[in-house]
């Protein structure tokens, strides 16, 4: 059960990390109608129609040329039909003035020259960056302008659709926020033809739509496959905190997420683009490594948190919402934190940094998980104390069923042994009062003990020893001389708890099958020893040999269904002929 429900989780978090990345659906969709509405003058957005080459002017700083690196190197993941390059010299159709002494200062614009109908033939971006800009503040100015230039607004824009911080709406590069609908504006104008006046036509987006619903299932098809096999491995199991387990678990986790982006990425790159190019590859390998080392760093804070927390502790919403919080917060917190250090080296052109694309895909993937690991543990703690809920009750009906039993088993003894008694004293009611009497007051002791108004199963060696002694002296009324008898047992073993009646039963198998068989005197001896935990119950008798053995008789029948029912395999009787004829109990020691 708790398989499936894994299973399911991963096919529910797979669809929904899905609407939340750059090429979903939704996006789409999105994306669609800004192009409708911003930049379709005519069949087709205005753009260009070859390699775009961009060549910088003025007096662009180290980090301005950092900054153009980066953008180059983004563009060309996003434009799949032509080249964006960074000339140093040479003929360019973008061309970017930089604090160029000869334009007016503070201003900053775009430069359009006669362009080809739905051709962008070239364009220059006049920049004045005040020295005292930061470099994120001059990374927004560059990015706002070099991408506007890019594209060819509609010349009507009152029907424009608004995105809040979107480079392709706000009037102030201050206030841009590099939302990945910007750059899927560009991949999706430069990857696309547009047939009609529709812009993306249903015929177009449904072809889209059904290559990237199928790929997204293969994704999930082979993530599932390989989440199967590592289960039914059983690799994903309660770990109870122990570091090995966790971080192996945690891992797993990972790279099935990591099998599921990288075969979407994949096949997407073949169905859409069909080709993979070096810049896909290495955008597609930065990503993985990425999500590997936060995986790998995360896991361990994870582990220490949650332990520190709920290690110990039996409470149910700590259990959900400690792994729910963790979960979230920890592999977002991780690259955040590496950007803040990168920042403070001043290592600009590490990957993580500004790389919006990386963290939105945390941000989404982190939260799913969470989401998912609290409901897969809120599902198997449940699961567990309904588990545990049903074996306390059957557990309380076996108890039932087994004290039932075992009061029928002792029940029958107190018949079977009175019907015996009470024949011996109809005997001697007509031969000797005195022994009638003596016979009936010592049968009253003994039912004193034996009826256990308390219904206690378990009593104490020495009272067990005292009603088996009361009851030979009963049939020693009826024997007489011919019978005597012996008690074997060192005191410190008096105090062990044994069942009610177990001796008893014994005595009278040795009395009836043996001593009443002979004519000269009869001894019957109990000897009670202890060795290993284990306590032995000897009753010997010398009357004739057991003839095929004495587990037959109801005594001996009664007592081994009852020391089955309270010891299992942990109790036997055993039986000898010979020169010392006994029967012998051996039972794990009760205090």
């Amino acid at each position: 059960m708790k398989r499936i429900i894994l299973l399911l989780l991963l096919v529910i978090c797979c669809f929904r990390i899905t609407n939340a990345e750059d090429s979903s659906a939704e996006m789409d969709l999105q994306v669609k109608k800004q192009i409708e509405s911003k930049f379709l003058n005519g069949d087709t957005p205005s753009r260009y129609y070859s390699n775009i080459l961009i060549r910088l002017e003025g007096n662009p700083t180290k980090d301005d040329s950092l900054i153009f690196k980066q953008l180059v190197d983004t563009l060309n993941v996003l434009i799949d039909k032509w080249d964006v390059y960074l000339i140093p010299k040479g003929t360019s159709n973008l061309e970017v003035e930089i604090n160029n002494p000869d334009t007016e200062k503070g201003i900053n614009k775009i430069l359009t020259h006669p362009d080809n109908g739905e051709e962008i033939v070239k364009r220059t971006v006049v920049l004045n960056l005040p020295s005292e800009l930061d470099f994120i503040a001059r990374k927004r100015t560059i990015y706002y302008y070099v991408l506007r230039s890019l594209v060819g607004f509609k010349f009507d824009q009152s029907k424009a659709i608004s995105i809040s911080g979107s480079i392709f709406t706000e009037a102030d590069p201050a206030r841009i926020s590099f939302l990945p609908v910007d750059f899927e504006i560009i991949k999706v104008v430069y990857s696309f033809k547009y047939e009609s006046r529709k812009g993306l036509g249903d015929s177009e987006k449904w072809r889209f739509y059904n290559k990237y619903v199928f790929i997204n299932l293969l994704a999930i098809f082979l993530s599932a496959i390989f989440l199967i096999v590592i289960s039914q491995k059983g690799n994903l199991k309660k770990h109870h905190y122990e570091f090995r387990l966790f971080f192996k678990q945690g891992f797993l986790a990972f790279i099935t997420f990591l099998i599921y982006y990288g075969i979407k990425n994949v096949f997407s790159s073949i169905a859409f683009l069909q080709r993979i190019n070096s810049s896909d590859l290495y955008l597609f390998m930065v990503m993985i490594l990425v999500f590997l080392l936060v995986g790998l760093i995360s896991i361990p804070i994870i582990y220490m948190i949650e332990r520190s927390v709920l290690k110990e502790k039996d409470n149910f919403m700590l259990e959900i919402m400690v792994p729910l919080l963790t979960t979230m917060v920890v592999p977002v917190l991780v690259p955040f934190l590496g950007i803040f250090f990168i920042e403070r080296m001043d290592l600009k052109d590490n990957p993580l940094r500004n790389d919006s694309m990386v963290l939105t895909t945390i941000i989404s993937y982190s939260t799913l998980m969470g989401i998912a690991r609290a409901f897969y543990i809120f599902m198997s703690v449940k699961s567990e104390n309904i588990i545990r809920k049903k074996d306390l009750e059957l557990a309380h009906m076996n108890e039932l069923h087994k004290q039932a039993e075992l009061q029928s088993l002792r029940a029958k003894i107190n018949p079977h042994f009175l019907y015996n008694a009470l024949n011996s004293i109809a005997s001697l009611a007509t031969t000797d009062a005195r022994k009638t009497e003596q016979m009936a007051l010592a049968l009253s002791d003994f039912f004193k003990y034996a009826i256990n108004r308390e219904q206690k199963q378990l009593n104490t060696l020495s009272e067990e020893l005292n009603a088996t002694r009361t009851y030979l002296e009963i049939e020693k009324v009826r024997f007489g001389e011919r019978l005597s008898f012996e008690i074997d047992c060192t005191e410190e073993l008096l105090n062990i708890q044994i069942p009610q009646l177990l001796i008893q039963p014994l005595v009278e198998n040795a009395i009836k099958h043996g001593l009443s068989q002979i004519t000269e005197s009869g001894l019957i001896r109990i000897s009670v020893s202890s060795a290993e935990n284990q306590l032995k119950i000897q009753v010997y008798d010398n009357g004739p040999a057991f003839p095929e053995g004495p587990l037959t008789g109801f005594g001996i029948q009664n007592t081994q269904e009852r020391i089955a029912l309270l010891y299992g395999a942990k109790a036997t009787i055993n039986w000898q002929n010979g020169a010392e004829k006994y029967i012998e109990l051996n039972l794990p020691v009760l205090i």
